[in-house]
């Protein structure tokens, strides 16, 4: 087995901002378990959203910030570009590691620029949506084949990178997600942030309310649902530009809550979950609601499959109302069963998809790449 470096190695992780996503709450969530033998260093293109407060929760050392102002085909670019790579070097960061599409496309140009190894991040599996369009996608194949590492949250969005992008398949790496169940249990236990309608059953849907997320099916499907369960409440957690047009379409049994931060303990007080996607990679949402002991259905798209299975919920096809309705009540009709896929679920979480788990894969991932890299430049690296 090879060694690495004894000296706790620096590692920038850069992010664009601190929005309410599963991009960035995962980054949080990297840096909570950021393996031993490594040193964070964290460097953002804006200090702004909805996550803010936890990061700065975590303590560490401020963030430099790279500010873009606008597109990236612009000068402003690169500058921020080489201001980066001048920090990778003053920092004697040996790594660096990208978050989402902007933050791994300013990394890796950096990256190449400092002469140090990159690894870009890929959760989703790569589809077309509002601003990001075809020449984006060109741009993420891109840095699917050019990366040093590619880390997916999933086996479905690895693949994709592999078959779709070029991306080579010794570089290409599953880290999935990982959750901070001492934390989520916590949090789980506060106050709600604002009322709950009455009535149960009560299914959580916690998404934003964009077109990829499939809230049109979920509606019809609730539609379904209604005429034979009345009694059943849905909830649907996140804010976005679907949310005027939903309204109108969804019918008394149907809640908006909008953005919320109090999540785990809403999913606390609910009998189950729904994430009706048309497009997923691993999704955090439904590892929450797992870890909240919920029984899940939801589209068999992406990584949702490697979570939802058998032993934890159902799975439906994707933008097929009929599906995700007869889904719905099947698992409305079997209460007892459905409380044993929700403890099902929580073990899967506790077992799979912790934090400590999470560190262990980020450090194997580091260890290969830095031992890689070392060896590339003629360094010994029990000797750096």
């Amino acid at each position: 087995m090879h060694s690495v470096p004894r000296m706790p190695v620096p590692v920038l992780h850069l992010v664009s901002r601190f929005w309410v996503g599963g991009s960035e709450r995962q980054f949080i969530e990297r840096l909570r378990a950021h393996p031993p033998g490594y040193t964070p260093i964290v460097a953002c293109l804006e200090m702004s959203g909805g996550n803010l407060d936890d990061f700065l929760a975590l303590k560490l050392p401020a963030p430099e910030v790279f500010p873009l102002k606008g597109s990236l085909l612009q000068p402003n670019t690169f500058v921020q570009v080489a201001r980066l790579a001048r920090l990778i070097r003053k920092s004697g960061a040996r790594l660096v590691h990208g978050t989402e599409f902007i933050s791994n496309f300013v990394g890796l140009l950096a990256a190449r620029l400092a002469g140090v190894p990159v690894i870009v991040s890929r959760v989703d599996l790569g589809h077309l949506r509002e601003g990001f369009g075809e020449r984006h996608r060109a741009v993420e194949k891109w840095m699917s084949r050019n990366a040093d590492a590619v880390s997916a949250n999933a086996e479905a969005v690895r693949r994709l990178c592999i078959e779709e992008e070029g991306s080579a398949p010794g570089r290409t790496f599953v880290v999935p997600n990982g959750l901070d169940l001492e934390r989520f249990d916590k949090l789980t236990r506060l106050p709600l942030q604002g009322p709950l309608p009455e009535g149960r059953p009560l299914i959580a849907v916690v998404a934003n309310l964009w077109p990829v997320k499939g809230h049109r099916t979920l509606l019809e499907a609730i539609d379904r649902v209604s005429r034979q369960r009345p009694d059943a409440r849905f909830v649907l957690v996140g804010d976005g530009p679907e949310r005027e047009a939903l309204q109108a379409k969804a019918n008394a049994a149907v809640t908006f809550l909008g953005t919320r931060y109090d999540v785990p303990a809403v999913l606390a007080r609910c009998d189950a979950f729904c994430l009706p996607s048309l497009a997923e990679g691993l999704p955090n949402a439904v590892m929450e609601a797992m870890a909240a002991r919920l029984p899940v259905v939801a589209s068999a798209v992406g990584g949702v499959p490697e979570l939802v299975g058998p032993d934890t919920g159902f799975l439906a096809s994707p933008g097929d109302a009929n599906s995700l309705s007869a889904q719905l009540l099947q698992l409305l009709s079997d209460p007892g069963r459905a409380s044993a896929l929700g403890a099902h679920g929580r073990r899967k979480i506790e077992q799979e998809f912790s934090l400590r788990r999470l560190a262990e894969r980020h450090r194997a991932l580091y260890d290969a790449l830095i031992v890689h890299h070392l060896s590339d430049v003629g360094i010994h690296p029990s000797n750096p």
